[in-house]
């Protein structure tokens, strides 16, 4: 699976609010949308403070990450950044071999 670093932002006040009412009703009822196939939920931070946050994933396919956000883009306006990104292991690889074509 990809991993994912992905941001999200409320552009309003409302949205963040009637969000995070959804989302003690999510996590108090076991949050069955984060255990989905072809996703695995490594993290999810909040900054309240500015209405936004980051999530750390896995997901076999684009279709999966449009699975597990769109319900919270539909209901609360949240906008995502969706970025694929690197393990320090994956990324020291990726140079490595990079810099051996660049050199040969």
């Amino acid at each position: 699976m990809q991993l994912y670093n992905v941001t999200w932002q409320f552009p309003e006040i409302e949205g963040q609010k009637a969000a995070y009412t959804k989302l003690i009703e999510y996590m108090a009822s076991g949050a069955e949308g984060d255990r989905i196939d072809g996703f695995e939920l490594i993290s999810r931070t909040h900054c309240p403070q500015t209405g936004s946050g980051v999530v750390i994933c896995k997901a076999e396919s684009s279709m999966v990450l449009f699975k597990h956000f769109a319900p919270w883009r539909a209901m609360f306006g949240v906008e995502f950044e969706m970025q694929p990104a690197f393990t320090d292991e994956e990324v020291c690889a990726c140079h490595k071999e990079l810099f051996e074509m660049m050199s040969a």
